[in-house]
Order: C-alpha cells, then structure tokens, then sequence
C-alpha cells in the first residue's frame, strides 16, 4: 500500500514539475510577444516628417525654394540636419544650389520646421521671365530620444519653373525621375 501511494506521489510530482514547466515556459512567450508589441509600438510612434502645406517658391531678389517640415510622429525629433541639392531637370550640367542645415532645437509632435534653399543661381532667368523645371533633393537626418535610433528620409522634389514671369507649381517626383536622379547623382560623384 505505501508502495502505490509512494508511486502516486511520484507521478503526481512529475506533473506538477511539468505543468510549472509550461507554464513558465508559457510566461517567458508572454513577455518576449508583449516587449515586441512595445518596441513595434515605439517604432511605429518615431518622428517622421513631411509638408503640411506645399513647397514653394518664392520670388525675393531671386528665387528660393521654401519648404515647411512638420513633424507629424508622436516622439520629438533632436538633432535635426538636412542636406539640399537643386540641378536641372535635363541633368546636363552640375547643381545650381547645394545647402546643408542643422536645427539644435527639439522638433515636438505637430511642431513645424521651415528649410530655405536660396537659388541665386538663377537670379538672372528669373528675371527674364522664364525659369527651366529644376528637381530637388532634401535628405533628412535626424534621432528619436525617446528609442535612441536615427531616421533618414530622401525627398524627391519637381518644381517646374517659371514661365512668363508665372512661377509654376512644385510637386512630387515620379517613381521614374527618381531612378533618373540616383544615376545623375552616381554619374555627379553626388553624395549625402
């Protein structure tokens, strides 16, 4: 009789050691899933940056090409630099403006960051009345304090110049004059 109750006790504490098993092995799921969702989460609330109103340009005693970046992420972007290049949309000779930038100041959620781009380079066609549709390029680079990870963004840019003294409008690069771009740059020796 003591025997069987001995045995008893034996199986009975092998599945008691088994089901503490699972369940911590259960528990060790739960955390490694949760602290994915986390960091997914963090991931997913990172600055990110682009326009609330449309680049444009303005005519002072040349032209300059004025974009507004707003951060529209959860997190603050620190540390902020951006690089500028505006050239040609022919591609056949070197750029006329190239602009870097740094902004020391945090960038909060909703918050706006304004890039000026002087295009002295064209000052003379711009009086004359008539300007050739010129691409440009701004690289972004900048940090999420809050993750403690750095972000870049490469925005592709077509403003179609002026025509008649009519300064005309500033769009997106299509997925082809991106391609056409990245060779002119690669062709230029151009890098960020």
């Amino acid at each position: 009789m003591l025997r069987r109750k001995s045995g008893l006790a034996n199986y009975t504490s092998i599945i008691a050691t088994i089901a503490t098993a699972v369940l911590a092995i259960t528990a060790l799921i739960t955390v490694y899933i949760t602290i994915s969702a986390w960091r997914e989460e963090q991931e997913a609330n990172r600055p990110y940056f682009t326009f609330k109103e449309s680049p444009k340009v303005v005519i002072n005693r040349s032209p300059e090409f004025e974009i507004k970046f707003t951060n529209v992420g959860e997190h603050p972007a620190v540390n902020l630099w951006s690089k500028s290049i505006v050239f040609s949309s022919t591609l056949n000779s070197k750029p006329v403006a190239t602009d870097e930038d740094a902004l020391v100041n945090d960038i909060p959620k909703n918050a706006s960051a304004t890039l000026l781009i002087g295009l002295d380079a064209l000052e003379k066609q711009t009086k004359l009345g008539n300007v050739s549709p010129h691409f440009i390029v701004i690289v972004l680079r900048y940090e999420d304090p809050i993750i403690d990870k750095k972000f870049e963004q490469t925005l592709y840019i077509k403003w179609n110049g002026i025509k008649d003294g009519e300064v005309l409008l500033t769009n997106h690069a299509e997925e082809e004059e991106k391609q056409t771009i990245i060779n002119y740059f690669i062709q230029n020796n151009i890098s960020f």
